[in-house]
């Protein structure tokens, strides 16, 4: 498995365990209220996980072609015109996956440089917590160009291991 492949399932292993986090958080502090505490900043711990989950999610599900996509015109397009038009959403998804890459990071950047931090019940700095954005973004931008190069070669574009497509 190349090393961009698995990247991207290490981002995806990671994604899922702060998936587990978000439920353990959730259920110690259910527990916590039953029993008449409260776990201090379990809100933003939630809303962390959640945020690291998604963005570090991207690339993976973009390799095992699990991301969403609009098939519809693909089944009334001619034969001829598939090619052109995987070339061209896929160069239309990377430029916007670069984009936010570099947007993401340049965020988490000034938050380092700035000292930001969080305002909710923990008093931490913002920018460990954000950088799985421009992770997830840059392993997204890469796996997007890996899939541009093998949509103009015409090879198969994603695994598609459970996936359904049509």
């Amino acid at each position: 498995m190349p090393l961009l492949d698995r990247l991207a399932t290490l981002s995806g292993f990671v994604a899922a365990l702060f998936l587990a986090m978000i439920g353990i958080v959730v259920a110690a502090q259910i527990v916590g209220r039953l029993m008449g505490h409260q776990i201090p900043g379990a809100d933003d711990l939630a809303a962390w996980s959640m945020a690291a989950s998604v963005f570090l999610a991207l690339p993976y599900t973009l390799l095992r072609g699990d991301h969403i996509r609009v098939t519809l015109l693909l089944q009334f397009l001619p034969e001829r015109a598939v090619k052109p038009y995987e070339v061209v959403a896929t160069l239309i998804g990377f430029a916007l996956s670069a984009w936010g890459a570099w947007s993401v990071s340049e965020f988490v950047y000034e938050s380092y440089v700035y000292n930001e931090v969080a305002q909710g019940m923990l008093n931490v700095p913002l920018w460990p917590v954000q950088i799985c954005m421009p992770i997830g973004m840059t392993l997204l931008a890469a796996i997007m160009l890996k899939r541009l190069i093998a949509c103009i070669r015409g090879q198969q574009i994603e695994r598609v291991e459970g996936a359904s497509h049509g």
